[in-house]
Parts: structure tokens; C-alpha cells; sequence
């Protein structure tokens, strides 16, 4: 296995926090619940953690939960031959949990396919139910599991009072530290002007974490050639 020298667990962070700072450990239990509030900020709106879970469909109604930490989904696929087939989204699926839904027969209706149709989707389909925090399938994918591919909002739901580990890119420290500097002087009624100033610092040190996903020159160049059909022609 690969040495995880590039992620800290939140446990270890806070232990060195404490050194550094003259924090007593007594704190933990505070210190965890605020350092978390600040790691799942991180995750949703600068540092995007990506994830990959096994979903189960239960099949009566063709749904699935969402992970605990789930933020947005980046894709839904099944493997096939080495490839990931994506499933295409759909907004019309009928939520069979709805008591009262029933099949329409529409076999003397005709329907005609041509110009204006949409393209380029797959065969399977998926609705995203966010007020359920659920996904919707079709019955046309007879498997009963899926691969979510997401973004998470760093925390999971258990881990706020847990002592299980959560794991976090050592790039993000230093906003860490500023977060908890930051809160943890509002929640004790730190004067306004030194809120200010923490509140500044931990603003400065997340410029400093977004540039470190921006895309390189060569990333930008690989995306622009990658869009094109076309040629270069060298002219002699």
C-alpha cells in the first residue's frame, strides 16, 4: 500500500494544534466538533474531496440512499469491459414509493423519433431525489448495484461524535488552523476587530488552497486540444 504521507487524520491534526497553541487536551471533544464544522466548509465550497461508493438499488421501488457524506454526484456507472457506462439523468421517472402510481397503456398513441431529439444518451437512467436524499433507477438496468462517483462534504454524519478518523489533504492545514483560530475566539466573544482580523487570515490561506487546484498551462492546453476536430496544418 501507497504511504499516506499527503493526508492527516482530524485526531492528529488536533493533537499537533494543541502543541502548537497551549491548548489543553481537555478541549478535544470542543475543538473536534468546530474542527469538523470547518473541514466540511472546506470540502463543499474550496477543497472538493471526490469519492467512489458501491450503491445497493432496492429493487421494490428502484432507489438508492445516498452516502452519509454525500454532496453532489459527479457520475452514476456500471462496468462494462474495462469502460465506465455512465447512466444518463432524467427528470421525468416515476417514484414508485408514491402511493396511487399506475402504468398508462399508450399502445395506439403513436410516437415519431427524428430531428430534435436528444442525443448521446446511454440506456440506463437515473433521477437525482434530493428531498429524500435518494436516487430514482428505471427498470431498463437489472443489476442491483451501481458505482456513485461524488463529492463529499468531508464529514460523515457519525464522525461529529465519534472517535473515528477523518482524513483531510495536509495542503489544507493551514485554513484549518486559521478556521479554528477564527471560531473559536467568536464562540469565547473575542472583540470584533480581532474577529476581523482572524476572519482575514483564514480568507487569505483559502486563496492559498484554491490556487493549488487551479488547472496548470498544460492542463488548459491538453482541455483545448481535446475540444477540437481539427488539424493543425504546418505550412512549408
Amino acid at each position: 500500500m501507497a504511504e499516506r504521507n499527503g493526508v492527516i487524520s482530524l485526531q492528529a491534526f488536533l493533537h499537533k494544534y494543541f502543541a502548537k497553541n497551549g491548548v489543553d487536551e481537555d478541549e478535544m471533544h470542543r475543538y473536534r466538533f468546530i474542527a469538523a464544522d470547518g473541514l466540511k466548509e472546506l470540502s463543499i465550497h474550496h477543497l472538493p474531496l471526490y469519492k467512489s461508493a458501491v450503491l445497493t438499488i432496492e429493487t421494490t421501488n428502484n432507489t438508492a440512499d445516498y452516502p452519509d457524506d454525500y454532496s453532489h454526484y459527479v457520475a452514476i456507472a456500471v462496468e462494462s469491459q474495462g469502460r465506465w457506462w455512465s447512466f444518463t439523468r432524467a427528470t421525468n421517472m416515476v417514484d414508485k414509493s408514491v402511493a396511487g402510481v399506475s402504468g398508462e397503456d399508450l399502445s395506439n398513441y403513436n410516437f415519431i423519433g427524428g430531428p430534435g431529439g436528444v442525443g448521446g444518451e446511454n440506456g440506463f437512467y437515473f433521477q437525482d431525489d434530493p428531498k429524500n436524499r435518494r436516487f430514482l433507477f428505471d427498470e431498463t438496468y437489472s443489476g442491483t448495484v451501481v458505482v456513485l462517483r461524488y463529492a463529499s462534504i468531508g464529514v460523515d454524519v457519525v464522525a461529529y461524535a465519534s472517535d473515528d478518523d477523518i482524513e483531510f489533504p495536509v495542503t489544507a492545514e493551514r485554513a484549518m488552523e486559521d478556521y479554528l483560530r477564527w471560531q473559536v475566539a467568536e464562540y469565547d466573544g473575542a472583540p470584533v476587530s480581532e474577529l476581523l482580523r482572524r476572519k482575514k487570515m483564514y480568507d487569505d490561506s483559502v486563496l492559498m488552497l484554491r490556487g493549488l487546484s487551479m488547472p496548470t498551462v498544460d492542463e488548459i492546453r491538453d482541455l483545448w486540444l481535446g475540444s477540437s476536430n481539427q488539424t493543425f496544418i504546418r505550412l512549408p
